[in-house]
């Protein structure tokens, strides 16, 4: 086998795993750069809030039905105020519970 021959099999093995590669790196940067342009809105869609949250969609429906959270609904899009869920977040953070056996 020639030096020649080896090089374009090696070719033909390695571009499809490279351009695969490529897509993904692609499509994962699109959906970051998606993400983050809700960095930029005064309002967030629920889903929007949910992924900043970390938080369920059900669940950030559950707050703003018991009262918890405030949004506001527009058309049939239920919108929320940025500072809303910050706000929202902030004010109810996990206490840190004693060791009961350091002492």
């Amino acid at each position: 086998m020639s030096s020649n021959n080896l090089s374009e099999v090696f070719t033909a093995i390695i571009q499809p795993i490279v351009e695969a590669a490529v897509w993904q790196a692609l499509k994962n940067n699109s959906k970051e750069v998606r993400l983050g342009a809700s960095g930029d809105k005064a309002f967030v869609s629920i889903k929007e809030a949910a992924a900043i949250s970390g938080l369920g969609s059900s669940t950030i429906r559950l707050y703003i039905r018991k009262r918890l959270l405030q949004a506001q609904k527009v058309g049939r899009r239920v919108l929320i105020k940025r500072t809303d869920l910050e706000a929202f977040l902030e004010s109810n953070p996990i206490q840190a519970m004693p060791d009961k056996f350091l002492t």
